[in-house]
């Protein structure tokens, strides 16, 4: 698909996700929508019934539902295994004190699902609003001036970058496979910053969470018919 075509219907469905209510548990399901579908161009179609969102995966902590997941197999007699796993975040609101949260729980999350599972490829997938109000004295929550929150976001941007590179010789748990960073503006329409580059860099996201798990299991790929 043309990547300018992408860049619509990603700006669309963004816009969608932000109008949602912050209590829908939902909320992120048209992001999921979109990245299970550009999976499927890259998976052979005898996986593809096994792709699917809110996958509920063992830990060795406790079990998580992840946003999407490739668990393969599932519903049959053999145990289930995830092969690759994607977790959806957002920063919509108060930045500066939940940077550091997000960072902590993805080390978390990944860590408990490695440590039963160490070759399976986890991507990770966050949505940073340039716009988002910030808690102000008082408990106030107000919208940042000018580019205010260019210095907390680049710290974030700056810590995800450290822990998106699980490739051998590092190979410790909490680390990901690959990260895609969507940038948007609440206070200006269209809110979706630079759409084409943000467009090309999901799909090198996901040729790189694919490629990786082509390396890692290739009997995956192969011909089933």
């Amino acid at each position: 698909m043309e990547p300018s075509i992408l860049a619509v219907r990603l700006k669309r469905l963004l816009e969608n996700m932000i109008r949602t209510s912050s209590q829908d548990s939902g909320r992120q399901g048209v992001l999921a929508g979109y990245l299970e579908e550009r999976l499927r161009e890259r998976l052979p179609p005898h996986l593809w019934p096994h792709l699917e969102q809110e996958v509920s995966v063992p830990g060795l902590a406790r079990e998580k539902k992840w946003d999407l997941g490739l668990v393969y197999p599932a519903g049959s007699s053999l145990p289930k295994k995830p092969r690759l796993l994607i977790s959806l975040k957002s920063i919509l609101k108060n930045p500066s004190g939940s940077w550091p949260n997000r960072l902590d729980d993805l080390v978390g999350e990944v860590s408990s699902v490695q440590l039963l599972f160490p070759e399976v490829v986890v991507g990770y997938v966050v949505v940073l609003d340039y716009g988002a109000p910030t808690k102000r004295r008082g408990g106030v929550y107000r919208p940042p001036q000018g580019n205010e929150l260019d210095p907390i976001y680049a710290r974030f941007k700056q810590g995800l970058a450290a822990l998106a590179q699980r490739r051998p010789p590092l190979w410790a748990q909490g680390l990901v496979e690959g990260c895609w960073v969507l940038e948007i503006d609440t206070r200006r329409a269209p809110l979706l910053l630079r759409p084409e580059e943000a467009v090309a860099e999901g799909e090198a996201f996901l040729d790189a969470l694919v490629g990786e798990l082509r390396r890692r299991e290739p009997l995956l790929f192969l011909d089933q018919s």
